[in-house]
């Protein structure tokens, strides 16, 4: 008998996107890392988005199914770009993968799960204005008044609670903190804050801050929940990890605990939103909750000249906390940075003013300065300096579309319809008609919801 031996055959998976040839060796070394925790402190200007979007593009050219990879972004925007760009790359249609905002990927889940904490899955979304108002609605219910003993209005009780929960601290805890100056009212405070929740359940509800919360609550509560999801997503990869909160973090590691193939990308020297509740140690003691993490550090910076740089590295080296990061720059030497102290906020305005002043002086457009601040609040100084000195400028800052209030009236009737108990939604349209106010509108709201559904009213 003829003996038949089988050939072996030599299979090599074809890619679409040559990796060595597209990205340096600090971005392929992160691209082409392995399975298991990842952390990659990337520095300002090093490529991080582009290292993200070909770890994804490499992910699934490697066979992984799109719809196993959760990428998490600080904007839904960041989101559908770096989407759309591995698309690009790989020439594949990749909509089955979860990409958003942690808030975007939470209200997916909700919708499918609400159920289980005892929501319907056709919950209203509270944004910030909603919120407020439901607020200085609870207030006025409890017979609170806000022009006596200082009694704080919505939009501040909306930060005290929500940073209550982004912290996980104690309401209490919160206002000596950072409120002491409504330590008095802390009684009350909790009231309101209690009835705000009571009339969010009521009406079927929920704020951006119980959007996390409640999905913590799916994997923490519900075993089965978090098995599932879990499993599902094989592949986790969180940007801008350094200013993740407390909550944030505590999702991503419950949803990585079956297969641990988790990559966060961030900078711990820009965590800047602490006064939302961020917290930049969640990335400091990444390796703490993932002792096998590999760590990777993207230091070529393609933004800065090398004297913006050395300033920025200098600022940093004696930091207690940190990743030690000697940022590179590849573009050529330019002009020196100054530094200029000031005594107050008057004498660096009138500064900045004068110069812009001379600057025009030589020559140089207005439409080519532009002055940057940290916070909005501390351009109000230099707004009164420059109108001062005639110096027409523009702010640019503005509502977001979906929080102009003729968008609002249009999605109030669209919410009554999915949510009839949205009471919120109610009265926004009933102010829509001639002659109703705030006082009216509620007596309106009153005898609808007396009889039970609303729209059966």
């Amino acid at each position: 008998m003829q003996k038949y031996t089988l050939k072996t055959l030599s299979y090599q998976r074809k890619f679409a996107v040559n990796y060595p040839q597209e990205l340096n060796p600090e971005q392929l070394e992160v691209v082409m890392s392995g399975n298991g925790p990842i952390l990659v402190i990337a520095g300002a200007g090093s490529g991080k988005t582009r290292t993200i979007t070909y770890r994804v593009a490499r992910l699934i050219e490697s066979g992984i199914n799109p719809s196993r990879i959760l990428l998490v972004t600080f904007t839904n925007k960041a989101a559908k770009e770096m989407l759309h760009r591995v698309e690009l790359l790989i020439n594949l249609n990749i909509k089955k993968l979860w990409g958003g905002t942690f808030h975007h990927i939470a209200n997916r889940i909700l919708r499918r799960q609400a159920h289980v904490l005892g929501y319907d899955n056709s919950f209203s979304i509270l944004d910030q204005q909603d919120s407020k108002e439901l607020l200085n609605t609870c207030i006025a219910d409890l017979g609170f008044k806000t022009k006596e003993r200082r009694f704080p209005q919505g939009d501040v009780l909306q930060d005290i609670i929500s940073l209550s929960v982004n912290t996980q601290k104690k309401m209490d805890d919160v206002i000596v903190e950072r409120y002491p100056f409504f330590y008095e009212l802390t009684d009350e405070i909790e009231k309101v804050a209690l009835h705000y929740q009571r009339r969010k359940r009521k009406g079927a509800m929920m704020d951006f801050d119980d959007l996390l919360l409640n999905w913590l609550t799916l994997l923490s509560d519900h075993p089965n929940v978090r098995e599932y999801y879990s499993q599902k997503f094989q592949y986790i990869l969180v940007d801008e990890y350094q200013d993740t909160n407390r909550i944030q973090s505590d999702i991503i590691d419950l949803l990585s605990q079956e297969h641990q193939n988790v990559m966060v990308v961030g900078d711990d020297s820009q965590s800047i939103y602490s006064f939302r509740g961020a917290n930049f140690a969640n990335i400091i003691e990444f390796p703490k909750r993932y002792p096998h993490v590999r760590i990777y550090k993207l230091e070529t910076n393609y933004r800065s000249v090398p004297e913006i740089l050395e300033l920025a590295n200098a600022s940093i080296i004696n930091n207690q906390y940190q990743f030690q990061k000697n940022l590179r720059a590849v573009r050529e030497r330019s002009l020196q940075p100054i530094l200029v102290p000031f005594n107050d906020v008057m004498q660096q305005a009138s500064f900045v003013a004068q110069r812009i002043l001379e600057l025009r002086d030589e020559g140089r457009s207005l439409n080519e300065m532009a002055v940057l601040y940290r916070a909005h609040y501390h351009s109000m100084e230099l707004q009164m300096e420059l109108t001062r000195r005639g110096i027409p400028f523009e702010v640019r800052s503005g509502l977001r579309f979906f929080e102009q209030s003729h968008i609002k009236d249009i999605i109030s009737y669209l919410k009554v319809i999915v949510n009839p108990f949205d009471e919120l939604a109610w009265k926004r349209i009933s102010k829509l008609l001639p002659k109703i106010g705030n006082a009216t509108a509620h007596r309106i709201c009153n005898i609808l919801f007396s009889s039970g559904c609303p729209l059966k009213s």
